[in-house]
């Protein structure tokens, strides 16, 4: 645990120890605001929680007292007992369960998919699982959102000597997301009153609206679980642990999380269901993907991950493919908003030529290229199970706090462009890849061991024996 790491997480619990009374409906606003958001991007405040010297209430010696700390805060949301009577809630924030994996592993009258937004509410046959949203209970008044927002300005004014939350940004921030919390907070106790749940499922618990309904869900006797929605390069995304369970992808994983304090039996390994897709999937056929992007079939074809800020290394890369011409490149962005980041578009500006590919599932790309290129990300896993070789090249913003979870695998790990390509192309026109197949099937072991397709599966088994023991 490096100064940063130290620093964000006790600067984390000085802000939801210090600002808990503003509570709404009894759920205490920072501690369901992800905190990330608060100081991810400002400056002045990273530059504080770099510094040796920044000085925090909360005395954090250790990286596995992280989980107990935040234990304390959550403790009053654990009802004794447990409800497991009702139905099985996913909610879809991140939670990346495809649909027809869903209804074949669940029975469709027994769950409910549960939207942030959805104008579709229950279902039209049998064979759906039904769907409710929560904007549908977030019926709240505004001048109730401007009485909570002063009170929260007369907080901060009282709070003038603390490092972090003292700067403008940091408030203006929190600021900014009372109303969407205090909507959450609302919608997620009045879907749990509304609805008979037996257990929630869930993609993450690091947003405020996920983290809410799993604390709301707690108060309740519910019991919960928290898919692992990716690899886990930095931490801040993935901790505190919320649900009754963490669902993870492998051993690696629960060695990882027990390091910061969790308890084993609170991780399950069970791998991911998206992941089943790699093998249940209908994909493109090898002339239909061809055809698709017009590639020269007599050539390789490699897919390029790009990063939405982090683009000088890729470019450099694409580059030297380009000028060779020996390859097929097809480039892979980041879907949502970060696709249209300034650095994003100068890339795709630069080479218009090359086949960008917005609009083909990543697995029918996965199953169609010869190698993969990506930056630290979970595609890196995806291309391993997909059973490709892959390229990787470092993040710099990754250096300061990276778990290194790709460490295993440094030799295939890039800080050079043209040692990444000429890697590549050697290994390519080789007859075949030993060392890589070794080194894949070695770190799967490890970090993913389950037997493709399985995961839906252990999902519904888990979720059966939380229910039966409740």
């Amino acid at each position: 645990m490096n100064n940063f790491e130290r620093n964000y997480w006790a600067s984390c619990l000085d802000f939801i120890q210090a600002f808990k009374q503003l509570s709404y409906l009894g759920v205490p606003l920072p501690l369901v605001c992800p905190y990330y958001l608060l100081v991810n991007g400002n400056e002045a405040v990273l530059q504080k929680l770099e510094s040796e010297s920044t000085v925090l209430k909360t005395n954090l010696s250790s990286e596995s007292q992280i989980q107990a700390l935040f234990d304390d805060h959550f403790a009053p949301f654990k009802k004794q007992g447990s409800n497991t009577k009702g139905k099985v809630v996913f909610y879809d924030n991140v939670l990346r369960f495809p649909d027809q994996l869903m209804r074949a592993n669940f029975t469709p009258s027994k769950c409910l998919v549960l939207k942030r937004k959805s104008k579709v509410h229950g279902s039209s046959s049998r064979r759906e699982v039904p769907v409710d949203s929560l904007e549908r209970y977030q019926n709240i008044q505004a001048h109730t959102i401007k009485d909570f927002q002063r009170k929260a300005t007369l907080h901060f004014e009282k709070a003038n000597n603390h490092p972090i939350y003292k700067n403008k940004g940091f408030r203006e921030r929190f600021i900014k997301q009372i109303p969407n919390i205090m909507r959450q907070i609302l919608a997620a106790k009045i879907f749990f009153e509304k609805n008979q749940v037996a257990c929630l499922v869930t993609g993450t618990t690091n947003s405020s609206d996920t983290r809410i309904l799993t604390l709301v869900a707690a108060s309740k006797g519910i019991p919960s679980i928290c898919l692992q929605h990716g690899v886990v390069m930095l931490e801040f995304g993935y901790l505190p642990k919320v649900a009754t369970y963490q669902a993870v992808y492998g051993p690696k994983d629960i060695q990882w999380y027990t390091t910061k304090g969790l308890q084993a039996d609170s991780l399950k390994s069970i791998g991911h269901p998206r992941f089943d897709e790699l093998v249940t999937r209908h994909t493109l056929s090898e002339k239909a993907f061809a055809d698709h992007f017009k590639l020269d079939r007599e050539k390789k074809t490699i897919l390029m991950v790009i990063h939405h800020i982090e683009t000088e290394f890729p470019e450099a890369i694409l580059e030297d493919l380009d000028e060779k011409g020996n390859v097929n490149i097809i480039i892979k962005q980041r879907n949502g908003k970060q696709r249209k980041s300034a650095q994003t578009l100068a890339l795709q500006k630069k080479f218009p030529h090359l086949k960008f590919a917005d609009d083909i599932h990543l697995y029918d790309l996965l199953n169609n290229v010869d190698a993969v290129v990506s930056y630290e990300s979970t595609i890196v896993l995806e291309a391993m199970l997909a059973q490709k070789p892959v390229y990787i090249w470092r993040l710099k913003s990754l250096h300061s706090s990276s778990t290194n979870y790709y460490n295993e695998l440094s030799m295939y790990i890039h800080d050079s462009p043209q040692e990444l390509v000429d890697q590549m192309i050697a290994v390519m026109n080789a007859p075949r890849n030993k060392n890589w197949e070794k080194r894949r099937q070695k770190f799967l072991s490890t970090h993913y061991p389950h037997k493709s397709g399985t995961s839906s599966a252990k999902l519904r088994a888990l979720v059966d024996s939380i229910i039966n023991k409740g």
